[in-house]
């Protein structure tokens, strides 16, 4: 029997799917919280610290909504807005 490439953008291994986030541990959800923060964090390029941060955000997501964990505001800092002078 053949093995079924994953679809493009899709994570091996972790949650793409509010049905598939739903069957994941609070400790498991919070690994691939930590996972993607990382790579957030660490992104080789601008383009893997977009994609990190579009996963960390949905993933935060979806704990605030089945934990009831508050999801932090998060902005990509090219996109935040200019700071009022004092």
């Amino acid at each position: 029997m053949a093995v079924k490439e994953p679809k493009m953008g899709r994570l091996k291994g972790g949650a793409n799917t509010d049905a598939e986030a739903e069957k994941l541990t609070l400790s498991q959800l919070e690994l691939l919280v930590s996972g993607a923060e990382w790579r957030f964090e660490h992104g080789s390029n601008s383009n893997d610290r977009k994609l990190a941060f579009k996963r960390l955000t949905w993933l935060e997501a979806q704990r605030e909504r089945l934990h009831g964990i508050p999801a932090p505001s998060r902005r990509l800092a090219g996109r935040q807005p200019p700071e009022a002078p004092e």
